[in-house]
């Protein structure tokens, strides 16, 4: 198997990070692609043109980080994502909060790129309020989780990590200690520190 992917992509390490921490790398290589070049092999697994994509021996493929890293972990015996019960919801939960707030963060990535005329001031402080609120639902999600690092918790360690890559500006640190003292523990995790966007 192979992971489409590409260094900068706060999704691509979702599955990347699940990948080192299931001890899988030698079972599913990683391959960087550029989607905005339209590699034609990317297109034939993921006719989205998205990464990261997961491809089989046989051509056939997955595609989006929740299916992705849902299908490996279920291979695995649900170790970052619990099978049943609340607590597998809740790892969900965690998960799509994530997903929100990186949904959200590269629009305002994607909308800062166009020249400041055409920029849109509405959709800028939209997606900036909805990173805030997911960053403070994020601070409580964090508080009393112990040890735990499941999905929904890589998930929010590569929301963070993306904060950090492009919008420092946002300064997300601020006012949340509990969250910032959180990330700067499990940054240290050999997994995370591995796959730091470059």
């Amino acid at each position: 198997m192979k992971l489409y992917t590409s260094p900068t992509t706060p999704y691509g390490r979702k599955a990347h990070i699940l990948i080192l921490e299931l001890g899988l790398e030698n079972q599913i290589g990683i391959s960087n692609k550029a989607p905005m070049e339209d590699p034609q092999d990317l297109h034939i697994s993921n006719p989205i043109g998205k990464v990261p994509c997961l491809v089989f021996e046989d051509r056939h493929s997955l595609y989006d980080s929740p299916v992705i890293c849902e299908f490996i972990d279920a291979q695995n015996g649900h170790k970052f994502v619990p099978a049943q019960g609340d607590e597998r919801w809740d790892c969900l939960r965690r998960q799509a909060l994530g997903d929100g707030v990186l949904d959200a963060s590269f629009s305002r990535t994607m909308e800062r790129l166009k020249p400041r005329e055409q920029c849109s001031d509405l959709w800028l402080a939209r997606w900036q309020n909805a990173i805030f609120r997911g960053l403070d639902a994020m601070e409580d999600d964090v508080a009393g989780a112990g040890d735990r690092f499941d999905l929904g918790d890589i998930t929010t360690v590569c929301a963070l990590g993306y904060l950090d890559l492009r919008h420092g500006d946002l300064e997300w640190r601020k006012g949340r200690e509990v969250l910032t003292a959180w990330f700067k523990t499990v940054s240290e995790r050999k997994t995370v520190a591995a796959t730091v966007p470059a």
